[in-house]
């Protein structure tokens, strides 16, 4: 799993909108400065986030961004999601897929582990709130509960 330089600015997007929820649409432009991230690219991301059902965008002289529900129904997963398609690639996926061959696939000792990480990594992810990122982003979920 990689955390792109695009999660990383959707993440950051995605929670200064929550910081402006239930007010006015904010600009693409404003954003950029606030998250001091570049303008186009800013742009691109919200394209993404919106195609995800995640913003949705006002047009007009009050125009802009806004989340499309509350920050303490979307969830960090979602985010990753709307930027990636998925949020941890199955290794073994593509071996079943027959692009390549595995020899190992019937009688692998290894898949499991990669399998439950997936899972860890996903439910934890769902587990955090753009609420609780931007309440108190230092007390968010501990994943030791998921590593049981």
């Amino acid at each position: 799993m990689k955390i792109t330089s695009s999660v990383e600015y959707a993440t950051r997007l995605i929670v200064a909108l929550g910081k402006f929820h239930g007010g006015d649409a904010v600009a693409s432009k404003k954003l950029a400065e606030i998250e001091n991230i570049p303008p186009d690219f800013v742009d691109q991301i919200l394209m993404h986030l919106r195609r995800a059902g995640l913003v949705e965008s006002r047009r007009g002289a009050g125009g802009g961004y806004v989340l499309s529900r509350p920050p303490s129904e979307i969830k960090l997963g979602d985010v990753l999601r709307g930027m990636n398609g998925r949020i941890l690639e199955g290794i073994c996926e593509k071996y079943e897929s027959g692009e390549r061959g595995c020899r190992h696939q019937s009688s692998c000792a290894i898949s499991p582990v990669w399998k439950k990480l997936g899972d860890i990594i996903e439910n934890y992810l769902d587990s955090v709130t753009i609420e609780q990122l931007i309440a108190e982003p230092e007390v968010i979920p501990s994943a030791t509960g998921a590593l049981r």
